[in-house]
């Protein structure tokens, strides 16, 4: 093991990930400072920054991700006031109301394109344009989801934005190759996070959820913060244009089929 990997996979370099006032982008934060990155955290102002900030002894800023001017001056904050950005983790995202396709809204379908795609969009491009280009280095992790490769029942809008991240994914790996720049995407099944806690705390929810996982339980945020962290690391170097399931085995298969 290289001196490098001992002090830290992400020693040296500014790590801006997005939602981590909580659930997993707070783990993804925690785990990317530990692994020795300089982390700037943004969420929503007011979603636990403060406390982000105290408890972790990491850098954090409040923007909507959706508003792309906000984006990109926070995103030139970070590069003048941290330094020249070398990792992004795109983790902030929303998920809407249950409903069959034949009666989700408009506004469903708009709010999960503003934050789920184009904020996704918005952040990665900032984080391009800001340090990764110019230095011809970078990694770039978003998070799409178990959904958009087994779709939920009553989730068709989520579903679809999570698939226009993939599709995202593979495209920026492609255009930003020659600038040396990875992009992957992790596609996670249920993780306890306040998000998803509504959901999971309805009990045939769960205990299917449960039983569907080969592994047999549900996800926890720092089941996902490692592939980030690895995603985010010169150990995933020829990495690029993939999204990585982290399901407990639940995409490998059905493990209930009795034969």
């Amino acid at each position: 093991m290289s001196p490098q990997s001992v002090a830290g996979p992400l020693r040296g370099e500014v790590a801006v990930v997005t939602g981590a006032g909580r659930g997993i982008g707070r783990a993804v934060a925690e785990a990317a400072a530990e692994a020795g990155a300089t982390v700037v955290g943004l969420d929503l102002p007011g979603r636990n920054l403060e406390s982000l900030a105290a408890e972790l002894h990491v850098h954090s800023q409040g923007v909507d991700i959706g508003d792309r001017d906000a984006v990109s001056a926070v995103f030139a904050s970070i590069a003048a006031e941290v330094g020249p950005i070398g990792v992004l983790v795109n983790c902030a995202g929303v998920i809407c109301e249950n409903r069959p396709a034949e009666e989700v809204t408009e506004d469903d379908l708009d709010r999960l394109w503003q934050v789920n795609l184009k904020g996704t969009f918005f952040c990665a491009q900032a984080a391009a344009t800001h340090g990764m280009i110019e230095r011809r280095h970078g990694h770039v992790v978003n998070f799409a989801s178990q959904a958009a490769l087994v779709a939920l029942p009553h989730q068709g809008a989520y579903t679809a934005s999570k698939g226009a991240v993939m599709a995202l994914t593979r495209s920026l790996a492609i255009d930003w190759a020659r600038y040396g720049i990875t992009v992957n995407a992790i596609a996670p099944t249920f993780i306890w996070t306040p998000m998803s806690t509504p959901m999971l705390e309805i009990d045939e929810v769960r205990a299917a959820s449960e039983r569907r996982i080969p592994l047999g339980r549900l996800g926890q945020p720092r089941d996902v913060a490692g592939v980030a962290v690895f995603l985010a690391s010169e150990a995933a170097g020829f990495i690029t244009g993939q999204t990585i399931p982290v399901d407990g085995g639940w995409t490998a298969g059905e493990p209930g089929l009795a034969l």
